[in-house]
């Protein structure tokens, strides 16, 4: 009987464990469905938004980092956009936020331009921070995405950051 009690055990274990599994699938599934549906527009809004703050005379665009100065996701995702080598992404890298506080997350990374600006950032208008924004050359926007983490971050600018280069 004890013998039918340990497998019986075992078994749900292992239930357990294939679950865990299953839902980790499930919750992947999901973030990628909401990450496409971040990018598609939102009905009735304006289907031209144009900053000409962002537009670049080079054909390349400008990709920026919409931040808070009271959120820690922000912080490091700025962290993130600092480690990353000058020219990796092609393109432009920008940080906008309300107020300076959130310039030190990016001091000595020269590549990327600060940008400190209440009522830009309020043109932008954003849904929730950190977000990435994508302008054209013209400064028209492309796509704008929630950032979630160092590798959305680096999978939106095209950049393969090292691991050990992560400041945070």
């Amino acid at each position: 009987m004890q013998n039918v009690i340990n497998s019986l055990a075992v078994f749900a274990f292992l239930g357990v464990v294939v679950a865990l599994f299953a839902i980790s699938a499930l919750l992947r599934t999901v973030r990628e469905l909401q990450q496409a549906a971040l990018a598609v527009p939102v009905p009735g809004a304006s289907a031209v938004r144009r900053v000409t703050r962002f537009a670049s005379g080079d054909e390349r665009p400008t990709f920026v980092l919409v931040v808070t100065d009271q959120c820690p996701s922000c912080e490091q995702r700025a962290a993130r956009l600092a480690a990353i080598a000058p020219g990796l992404p092609a393109g432009h890298l920008s940080m906008l936020s309300a107020g300076p506080d959130p310039l030190r997350w990016i001091e000595g990374a020269g590549h990327i331009q600060a940008v400190v600006d209440a009522e830009l950032l309020g043109s932008v208008a954003v849904g929730a921070t950190p977000s990435l924004v994508k302008y054209a050359p013209d400064g028209t926007e492309e796509w704008r995405r929630v950032v979630g983490s160092d590798q959305d971050l680096d999978r939106l600018l095209g950049a393969d950051v090292p691991e050990s280069s992560n400041a945070r």
